[in-house]
């Protein structure tokens, strides 16, 4: 998987929050509910896999500038 960018994990986390908020609103068919929830999860596992990447050996943080 390709490295994300802090502006795709920015963007990830406001679609992700949209998608947990129809889950919420319990407008969606069980079906409908189901492929939201999928999609959540892979964001989850983008996000986590990001959030574990971010800090190499030395314990500093790969993404952030100096």
């Amino acid at each position: 998987m390709a490295t994300l960018t802090l502006m795709e994990v920015s963007e990830l986390r406001v679609k992700l929050k949209a998608l947990e908020n129809q889950i919420a609103s319990g407008e969606l068919s069980l079906f409908e509910r189901c492929e939201v929830e999928d999609e959540i999860l892979e964001m989850k596992e983008q996000l986590g896999e990001f959030d574990r990447a971010k800090w190499d050996d030395s314990g500093e943080c790969l993404n952030c500038s100096a």
